[in-house]
């Protein structure tokens, strides 16, 4: 057994006196090539002592793929990458004071606006008051960060207040901040792995049903409160049964307050728009500048006007002794803590016992439905209103998603519930004058003192008011405009629309979704394999016959794209002008891909044809100009009919397919060239 020198240098010089390193016989030159550290390595037989192998080709391999890696990274870890996933460098270094001023105005009015909307949505979750503020400032704050749309406000909206309603029912306070995590974590994982395109499974007419739905429902569970009434009831139906069934116990000093407090509302949300109306454009106090900010502002800060003065209208009546109205109550004051998510929770289950539930129960109660949809509801909202706001540009859904993921996964660290975009916040914002995302900054800091100083104060907050201010918000998501121009273009889209409004409204808003998307799916997979076939004659061409066995016939218009066969090209020269066919032709055109689920239809409509003829000997064109592709059902099909055609003396010719289709028919069916053509009306070109 040879043992293996090793030295670095060059190729061996019997002359040099310098020693050589011997190692053991397991030695590789795999391990060998570790001596060099980059330089040449000589490896020699200590029993030849006359050859040595150069180790060069390893090092070489080690450094194309030290290359090869680093060319990679420099491609994954690019500066636009980096720019794409942490939007906020691309304007900070921007910022200045004008933008400073700008950020500070609207992060005042969205934060007037979103400290009542939030206490509401609160409610509507079955959640404590404080639950709501907590979500509307977290989130705001990861948007600086990773969001791209300035004029998106994040945080608690009705949709997902309502679908947390059921869930809150069943494990309170903690099921909500386990779904904010879940709800992050998928949607990150979402974003980072591109998965973005589930969000275009559902349609705009299932969305606009879900979102009609969620509205109507949000107004009924806030009857109770509008109208003082209390009673046992979260969804559409248990709760107009329970209003109906209680009429002699409402509370008519809350019922006036609550529709008072709507109508003013309503009209304070048009007086930014009063200085557009023909009677007031020749009033010159009207048309000034100042006069016009006062009326948007006090119109963008209604819901905080309101719940300012109905706080202090009660506390007026009740240091009196005279309040009658319904309050809020306690709300706990002070900032969150900053702590884990509640993995492991406590639930009394009777008088004596205490059940424990840990990470994996609570997922389950949950259900995968839960953990499914809100993810996917969060992230509807989200691109919907990104897109809203992009004036023209594309829009980068996935870096949206990712600031939505991690928005409601920090916001589970406060004990949030889970957020997504919001309609009418962003609609003031946009309105407000915002230049960056530095408004949430504002936003959130308004909130968070809100939280530290303010609480007490709404203990007199009115919960008619409160009631008031959600219907107010939620009744113009209604998407009843939709259905007008869908009944004029697409009226069988109105089908998934309704099915999705009425499974909401009655079942559940999961369940609403699911059923209106998968219908919607099946809809369109029904009508998109269902082609439109239309038969026609085709006037007198002329019809060339070869000769050879296997060719069923050949009518030339145009140079077809597969060569004709030299045995054939003979036959064709002495034909040209001289053979015309006596059997009567006919054209099938169908208008798109042949699919399993249509080419039944397709056969059926070429029998019809033939069955009206009389049974007569027939040519019949298929014209595949539009069909650009064929799966392997409708080719065994195909086959299938080609043979039927040939029994009963009919012959089927191809007209205008392209390569690929050729290939699959004459790989599949065994259909010879001679099969394919191209039809022009006059000329013919071999």
């Amino acid at each position: 057994m040879s043992q293996w020198c090793i030295r670095p240098g060059g190729p061996f010089n019997q002359e040099d006196p310098s020693p050589v390193r011997t190692e053991p016989p397991t030695h590789s030159r795999m391990e060998a090539k570790m001596y060099g550290a980059g330089s040449e390595l000589s490896i020699v037989s200590r029993s030849t002592m006359s050859t040595w192998i150069s180790d060069s080709h390893f090092v070489d391999e080690i450094h194309k793929k030290r290359r090869r890696v680093c060319k990679r990274w420099r491609k994954t870890c690019t500066r636009d990458l980096l720019y794409r996933r942490l939007p906020f460098l691309s304007w900070i270094t921007k910022y200045d004071l004008s933008k400073l001023l700008s950020d500070a105005n609207a992060g005042m009015a969205v934060s007037l606006t979103a400290i009542p909307q939030t206490i509401g949505y609160a409610a509507v979750a079955g959640l404590p008051a404080q639950i709501g503020l907590y979500s509307a400032f977290m989130g705001p704050l990861m948007y600086i960060f990773f969001g791209t749309v300035r004029e998106i406000s994040v945080g608690p909206n009705s949709v997902l207040a309502l679908m947390i309603n059921s869930y809150v029912s069943e494990g309170g306070v903690a099921y909500a901040v386990i779904l904010a995590f879940l709800t992050g974590i998928i949607q990150l994982i979402i974003g980072l792995l591109n998965l973005g395109f589930i969000v275009d499974l559902i349609s705009a007419p299932v969305i606009s049903g879900f979102c009609s739905a969620a509205a109507l429902t949000a107004i009924a569970t806030q009857m109770k409160g509008l109208l003082g009434l209390k009673f046992q009831g979260s969804n559409f139906l248990g709760v107009w049964r329970g209003v109906f069934e209680n009429l002699s116990d409402i509370n008519y000093y809350d019922a006036g307050l609550g529709f008072l407090t709507i109508f003013l509302l309503l009209i304070m949300r048009k007086l930014n728009c009063m200085v557009n109306l023909e009677v007031f454009k020749e009033k010159a106090c009207f048309q000034n500048r100042w006069i016009s900010r006062a009326l948007w502002f006090v119109s963008s800060s209604r819901n905080a006007s309101v719940l300012i003065f109905s706080c202090l209208a009660a506390y007026l009546l009740e240091i009196n002794g005279l309040n009658q109205l319904t309050l809020s109550g306690d709300i706990e004051p002070g900032l969150p803590s900053f702590r884990l998510p509640p993995f492991q929770i406590e639930r009394q289950v009777d008088d004596d016992e205490t059940q424990i539930l840990n990470f994996t129960d609570i997922c389950a109660e949950i259900g995968a439905m839960g953990i499914s949809l809100f993810p996917l509801v969060s992230i509807l909202e989200q691109v919907a209103i990104a897109k809203t706001y992009s004036h023209g540009k594309s829009t980068d859904a996935t870096q949206e998603i990712i600031a939505l993921g991690i928005g409601n996964i920090a916001g589970s660290f406060v004990g949030a519930m889970p957020i997504s975009a919001s309609f009418g916040r962003s609609a003031v914002q946009s309105s407000s004058g915002v230049r960056t995302p530095m408004v949430n900054v504002f936003s959130s800091g308004v909130i968070l003192l809100a939280l530290g100083l303010l609480m007490p104060a709404f203990y007199y907050l009115p919960k008619a008011v409160l009631a008031a201010v959600v219907i107010s918000s939620v009744m113009f998501l209604v998407e009843y405009e939709e259905i007008k121009p869908m009944w004029k273009s697409r009226r069988i889209e109105l089908l998934p629309l309704v099915l999705t409004f009425f499974s909401c409204l009655l079942v559940n808003m999961e369940f609403g979704i699911i059923l209106g998307a998968g219908f919607h799916l099946l809809l369109l997979l029904h009508m998109g394999n269902k082609p439109k076939i239309s038969v026609g004659d085709i006037q007198a061409i002329n019809v060339i016959k070869t000769t050879s066995a296997d060719s069923t016939m050949l009518v030339l218009g145009q140079t077809t794209s597969r060569p004709i066969p030299v045995q054939q090209r003979k036959s064709v020269r002495e034909l040209v002008n001289t053979s015309t066919i006596e059997a009567k032709r006919i054209r099938v055109i169908c208008d798109r891909s042949l699919h399993f689920p249509g080419i039944e239809t397709y056969r059926q409509r070429i029998n019809q044809a033939i069955d009206e003829e009389g049974g007569e000997k027939l040519t019949v064109i298929a014209d595949m100009e539009r069909v650009l592709e064929v799966d392997y059902t409708s080719l065994k099909v195909l086959k299938c009919m080609h043979a039927d055609l040939q029994k009963r003396e009919h012959t089927l010719i191809f007209d205008k397919a392209n390569e690929v289709l050729q290939q699959h028919l004459t790989t599949a069916m065994e259909i010879p060239v001679s099969a394919f053509i191209q039809i022009t009306r006059h000329n013919i070109t071999v």
